[in-house]
């Protein structure tokens, strides 16, 4: 799961904090080298006060011009002290001013004393040493170049010819010059450590803060993959690195949950791969490694129940640091809990999902998944097939070699299924020695080829079962919709392939199509292959029924939809859905033996399969439907013109199926809305059909639960075909 570092709303406002957080420290340290500023100011004024009128190194004509300068100074500092005090934010202007104003200042004590002979030049040192303190080293160091500069060519005691000429003034002014370097040095070298460690301290509070909001972002959340997904986020952008995945460690392997890259990717380029050594070395130890150039780095996350969480961080060109990790680790230590309960709800969810010998989905969660994919918005437009794939001749691998050796040949069987099937397929263990594949978006061309290819595969594994035997798979498919109406429709088809592979021999696929053509072509064998066969093949029989005419396409199975939905409604035991089901598939069943078969609803169709389905040796119920769905509730229909509660109820279900899906789909008569079918089905209500019944139809209809079994077009009108409908009168 490839996850574009794109800048949310979260990181805006971490980036927002941390400008504010820069400007408000910014600020202090104005404030801060302004209050040392004073300090110093009126400490050297107190000096130089001192000197001036307490010792006679300044001639008595200079001395009134100098206690005129310092009163000016100490007014200067009396302001910015006041100030300071009520609280003033100085600027880099207000900071600048004062600076210049302290180089005048002393500057001019230089100049109407003695020069740099007088003792006043040590009033230079002050912006030598506020300046370092206001605006850094490179500031202290260029006003001490400055001042040097001054004091060398500028001041008036020294000359280039007397510097030139005479050793002792070189010597003076170099020792001056150097005091000025060294005191600029060392005061910018203070302040540049205080730096370091004021930046430090904002780092380390944006770090918290973004801990405390990785903490709250994944506090609720137990889906895997959006917890390790915020982790990855948080993870990239505290260490700087240009890639990071989350990797789930497992005796199985390794398997990324969640990757994340500086850049979004573009199209065609996949984050670069892991280094499956260094992953499993930190498995193993418990403890973070690097690669050898430092450049990326692997640090354990959380770890439940032999799953270990790993986090891969890159950052190609630029060294990790001791400091890197540790801010990982505090990543690590703040959502650890987080983490383990998410690896531990990823534990159970697997385990409910996932067959534990096989390691492929379970039966619960593959019909869970082909129930979503019926659910979707787009399946009136979408393919979807199932493969059902059975392990020939099994039950000898666990006589012969015991159920151990036939755990393995599972174990292998379903490794070659999951491999020869897409990624996104679906592949499940279905049953005791069977695998089902849903592969969605996949037509039942791409199905049968599929199939092929897994029967294929098979061979070549010669996975070994009992001694000189190798593995071999009967595989049968089936697609929605040519083969299908809904989910359990399709399920039955596939199997019902399945039962075509099988009974030809095994170690081959088959298509549902290729059972629904042999029982077109049984014509007088079709009673012996219901019987032989029994419910393996009504589905497949229903379809060959319905390929009898255009008009008649879909009718079985969608009378067979429409018919459990009412069931369903009026509340008949589940015990007689199956049966419901049985005879909704086969109920036109007896157009089959008959030569104007391609017409609808011919005479006596009704009559003839009941001797089908009776001679079959299905249940005497789902023969009695058969023969008596045409009835009428007011004893007026046929073949036996039985009434009221008479006529079997599986019969009356059939009746009432039928005439709602010959109005909605336009079977021999117009074709007309749900809404007005359920008004005309319930015109005849009392009449016609169970009103019981007929409320039920009602309810479902209400519910939406009918949805499967309509049509999405009309079918085409058949000449001088006629289908019973209620009509008002």
């Amino acid at each position: 799961m490839n996850i574009p570092a794109v800048v949310t709303p979260n990181q805006r406002q971490q980036e927002l904090r941390a400008k504010v957080l820069d400007e408000k420290f910014d600020a202090e340290r104005r404030a801060i080298g302004e209050r040392v500023a004073v300090m110093f100011r009126w400490i050297f004024l107190a000096v130089l006060g001192a000197l001036i009128n307490l010792t006679p190194i300044t001639s008595i004509q200079a001395k009134d011009t100098v206690d005129i300068v310092l009163g000016v100074w100490a007014v200067m500092a009396g302001v910015v002290t006041v100030l300071l005090f009520r609280g003033f934010k100085p600027g880099k202007q207000f900071s600048l001013t004062t600076m210049v104003l302290d180089i005048l200042f002393a500057v001019g004590l230089v100049y109407l004393s003695d020069g740099f002979n007088s003792p006043y030049f040590l009033a230079l040192f002050l912006s030598v040493i506020t300046n370092a303190v206001r605006f850094g080293a490179i500031a202290s160091v260029a006003s001490a170049v400055t001042i040097a500069f001054i004091y060398l060519f500028v001041g008036g005691t020294f000359t280039p010819t007397t510097l030139s000429s005479d050793p002792n003034s070189r010597l003076t002014a170099f020792g001056v010059v150097f005091l000025f370097l060294v005191v600029a040095l060392a005061t910018g070298y203070m302040t540049r450590e205080l730096e370091r460690e004021r930046r430090q301290a904002v780092r380390r509070a944006a770090e918290a803060d973004q801990l405390r909001e990785v903490s709250s972002d994944i506090s609720g959340e137990t889906n895997i993959k959006d917890v390790f997904a915020v982790v990855v986020a948080h993870a990239l952008q505290m260490s700087g690195s240009t890639s990071a995945s989350m990797v789930l460690a497992s005796p199985d392997g390794f398997a990324v949950v969640a990757s994340s890259t500086s850049q979004p990717l573009s199209d065609g380029v996949s984050p670069d791969g892991l280094d499956d050594s260094q992953l499993a070395k930190v498995a193993r130890s418990g403890e973070a490694s690097f690669s050898e150039d430092k450049s990326a780095m692997v640090v354990p996350m959380a770890s439940n129940e032999g799953i270990t969480a790993l986090l891969s961080l890159k950052r190609p060109g630029r060294a990790f640091s001791n400091q890197d990790l540790f801010a990982v680790d505090a990543l690590s230590g703040s959502s650890a809990v987080a983490m383990a309960n998410a690896v531990r709800y990823h534990r159970s969810t697997q385990e409910a999902t996932t067959d534990v010998l096989t390691g492929l989905y379970n039966v619960r969660e593959l019909r869970r998944r082909l129930d979503a994919v019926f659910a979707r918005q787009d399946k009136a437009t979408m393919s979807v097939s199932l493969l059902l794939i059975d392990f020939d001749h099994f039950k000898s691998v666990n006589d012969e070699l015991g159920h151990q050796h036939g755990d393995l040949v599972l174990q292998m069987g379903a490794r070659i299924a999951r491999n020869a099937a897409r990624a996104q397929d679906v592949v499940a263990r279905y049953g005791g020695d069977e695998l089902a594949i849903l592969a969605v978006d996949t037509s039942g061309v791409g199905a049968q080829r599929l199939a092929y290819r897994i029967v294929d595969a098979v061979h070549a594994a010669a996975v070994a079962t009992a001694p000189g035997k190798a593995l071999t798979f009967s595989v049968g498919v089936a697609t929605y919709p040519e083969d299908a109406l809904g989910a359990l429709e399709l399920i039955a088809a596939a199997d019902q392939a399945l039962y075509l592979a099988k009974r030809e021999g095994k170690d081959r696929a088959c298509t549902f199509p290729q059972l629904v053509t042999e029982l077109e072509l049984a014509d007088g064998n079709l009673m012996t292959m219901l019987a032989e066969a029994g419910p393996q093949v009504v589905v497949a029989a229903a379809h060959a029924v319905d390929h009898r005419a255009a008009a008649a396409q879909g009718h079985s199975s969608r009378v067979a939809a429409i018919a459990e939905a009412i069931a369903r409604a009026a509340g008949l035991p589940g015990s007689d859905l199956e049966d419901l089901r049985t005879a909704a598939y086969l109920h036109d069943v007896g157009h089959m033996v008959m030569s104007d078969a391609q017409d609808l609803e011919v005479p006596g169709h009704a009559e003839e399969g009941e001797k089908i389905v009776a001679g079959s040796h299905f249940p005497l119920v789902i023969s009695a439907a058969v023969r008596h769905h045409h009835e009428r509730w007011d004893g007026q229909g046929k073949p036996d013109g039985t009434a009221g509660e008479e006529i079997p109820k599986l019969a009356r279900i059939l009746a009432v199926a039928e005439g709602y899906e010959a109005m909605t789909a336009g079977r021999g008569c117009e074709r007309v809305t749900p809404l007005r079918a359920l008004e005309l089905v319930k015109a005849g209500a009392g009449s016609e059909f169970d009103p019981v019944l007929v409320e039920a139809l009602a309810r479902a209809v209400v519910e939406g639960s009918l949805e499967p079994g309509l049509p999405s077009t009309a079918l085409p009108a058949v000449a001088g075909a006629t289908v019973r409908i209620a009509v008002p009168a």
